[in-house]
């Protein structure tokens, strides 16, 4: 690859992690903000969250990798110290390519991609939903609304739910409810659904006022009657791999190490 980008979050630390490698790379790439081939996320999660959307209609020609100087570091391969190691491995140019799902979101005006996941939201009175799985009556959900996470993104908001960790190459997506109501009127599953490429999720209700549609850092808000689908995307995100960093490492780091 020659051509590249880069993603940065925007404080200190990070700004200046990026003009290092920025100075590095010039060496032997070229820096191309508008086509480039490989874009490089430097900060935390939400920065490549924010990566993948601001290419998002250019997947089929870029790949993403990130490095990690913010909060959370999931999605990232590189700390924060190992910059010259990723200089170096993006030089030598040997990596493999692993594709992260991605959810396609529909409204009746709009369609949305989503890299960990879309929330339908009601923090002011509680969301009525009907939940329909290949156009077929699953069950009406009463709550403060539902998440539908990627395998990528359940370690994200899905996990603060009680959703299952699942691993980020599994072609899977998860339903979770988002402190439902439970008694002897109303009762919903209760308990997380995860689903494969060949469903397709229709939440619609009679009033969506107050509500909001969450789409990983996008907020859209909803008004009134409608309806939201949601499916994996045909398309996927890729991500470079100069090195292994085993998935059960990835959630020791974030997770369990102090």
């Amino acid at each position: 690859m020659k051509r590249y980008a880069t993603v940065c979050k925007l404080d200190e630390c990070s700004k200046k992690l990026e003009q290092k490698i920025k100075k590095e790379l010039d060496t032997f790439m070229t820096y191309d903000e508008d086509n480039p081939e490989l874009v490089i996320s430097v900060g935390g999660d939400g920065t490549v969250l924010y990566s993948v959307h601001k290419y998002i209609h250019q997947l089929d020609q870029v790949s993403f990798i990130g490095i990690h100087s913010g909060t959370l570091g999931f999605l990232t391969d590189y700390q924060k110290d190992e910059y010259m190691d990723l200089v170096h491995d993006i030089r030598l140019d040997e990596f493999k390519t692993y594709n992260r799902c991605l959810l396609e979101v529909k409204t009746h005006d709009e369609t949305y991609m989503a890299l960990n996941e879309v929330r339908l939201e009601n923090n002011r009175r509680s969301q009525v939903l009907g939940v329909y799985i290949n156009g077929d009556f699953f069950e009406t959900f009463r709550g403060n609304g539902l998440c539908v996470s990627t395998a990528s993104g359940s370690t994200a908001y899905n996990k603060s739910l009680g959703g299952a960790v699942i691993n980020s190459g599994a072609g899977l997506m998860q339903l979770s409810e988002i402190a439902g109501i439970h008694h002897n009127a109303y009762r919903s599953l209760g308990s997380p659904l995860i689903l494969d490429w060949t469903h397709i999720i229709h939440l619609e209700s009679e009033n969506f006022d107050g509500s909001i549609l969450g789409i990983d850092t996008l907020v859209v808000d909803l008004k009134g009657a409608g309806s939201v689908d949601i499916s994996l995307a045909k398309q996927r995100a890729r991500f470079v791999q100069y090195k292994r960093v085993p998935y059960i490492e990835r959630l020791k780091r974030a997770y369990l190490s102090e």
